[in-house]
């Protein structure tokens, strides 16, 4: 039994991570079918990738890694699809019937190949190997983007805007937070930062209440009660209005679409 060539060999890691395709991915199982030796370094390749993945501990992304990814976001231009199309410039026009775009003596035909010297070949699967590098960096950076803006609506109380001052109050140096449970099951997050004056309330395992009622939020002062907005059951929302410490953030059952005054008693509340 021959022992399968190094350019096979390379390719073990690859097949191991579900990265190879076409010819390649053809020629590499037949030599796995008959080569227990590729086949114990696949399996090897396959521990290892596991391994890492059981081993690594998870990392919760610093509050300032949001605030920094819409910061660079509001700096890149944006192009208008007519802009876009305008610099991608002119299309190239087809050839026409009378133009032929090669002499008739270097036509082929499907039977008649094209052929390519090893060299040729060699350097296609290498630049091959390299897209596969490069496009696996490029998603890496692309599920990092999804999972911090995911969700994101470009308006409303939780759009761009609300994420932006939501990462803003996670990294603010001052920035507090509390949780206490709800009356009827749940529990709310309230986090604030005076520095900032704005804060934000996070709502866990609420009962649903239908769509004849909503939870309103309130800020709470010796001037009485002000609307900060609506929440859900299980959601968030930055709160509408100015924050100054010593308020009380209050949760109250008001009829669909809020109230101006509270007509229910709060399910909870926070002194900040």
């Amino acid at each position: 039994m021959t022992e399968p060539d190094e350019e096979l060999r390379a390719l073990a890691a690859a097949y191991a991570l579900d990265a190879l395709e076409g010819e390649e991915l053809r020629r590499f199982e037949a030599e796995l079918a008959r080569s227990p030796e590729l086949r114990a370094e696949v399996d090897g390749f396959r521990a290892v990738a596991a391994g890492l993945g059981a081993e690594t501990p998870e990392l919760a992304p610093p509050p300032s890694l949001k605030a920094g990814l819409f910061a660079r976001l509001d700096e890149t231009p944006q192009l208008s699809p007519a802009d876009a199309e305008s610099a991608a410039g002119p299309a190239e026009a087809a050839p026409s019937a009378a133009e032929p775009t090669e002499p008739a003596a270097r036509l082929r035909t499907p039977a008649e190949p094209a052929a390519s010297a090893p060299g040729d070949e060699l350097a296609a699967r290498r630049g091959r190997r390299r897209l596969v590098t490069t496009l696996a960096a490029a998603a890496s950076v692309a599920i990092l983007a999804i999972g911090v803006v995911i969700g994101i609506g470009w308006s409303g109380p939780n759009g761009w805007g609300a994420q932006r001052e939501l990462a803003a109050l996670e990294a603010a140096p001052d920035a507090q937070r509390q949780t206490v449970e709800v009356s009827g099951g749940g529990e709310v997050t309230v986090l604030w930062s005076a520095e900032l004056g704005r804060s934000a309330v996070m709502a866990d395992g609420l009962p649903e209440l239908g769509a004849s009622h909503d939870y309103e939020l309130w800020y709470i002062d010796e001037a009485g009660p002000a609307p900060a907005g609506l929440v859900g059951a299980n959601s968030w929302r930055v709160l509408e209005g100015d924050f100054v410490d010593g308020m009380v953030v209050g949760l109250t059952v008001e009829p669909a679409g809020g109230s101006e005054q509270p007509t229910t008693e709060p399910i909870a509340a926070v002194q900040t």
